[in-house]
């Protein structure tokens, strides 16, 4: 297993009645990269329905993996880069985290 260097997690509130688009829109990315990188190390994509928001969390080998992909094409078109976002997303705030305590396998 790679080591763990840098964690992405963004928190993301959808609009009324577009939670549905946001978990759409919030898991796609980390998914398909998950299929293009041997940096990409875990993820999760978790709803919390009372609050009408989605957390991702990513943990890599390198920041670099994650922001170098998604200055590819590849990386743009996977990021959703041709989605109505404003029309789904009410807030957003995002972490660039580097871990200093953690588990990822049993």
């Amino acid at each position: 297993m790679n080591n763990p260097t840098y964690t992405f997690v963004s928190v993301s509130t959808a609009k009324p009645g577009k939670l549905e688009d946001l978990v759409r829109i919030a898991k796609s990315p980390t998914m398909k990269m998950d299929k293009k990188s041997d940096g990409l190390i875990a993820y999760q994509v978790g709803v919390d329905k009372e609050r009408n928001s989605v957390v991702v969390w990513a943990t890599y080998d390198k920041k670099e993996t994650l922001y170098n992909f998604l200055e590819t094409e590849q990386g743009k078109d996977d990021h959703g880069e041709n989605e109505d976002m404003e029309s789904i997303i009410e807030s957003f705030v995002m972490y660039d985290l580097e871990p200093v305590s953690g588990r990822l396998l049993p």
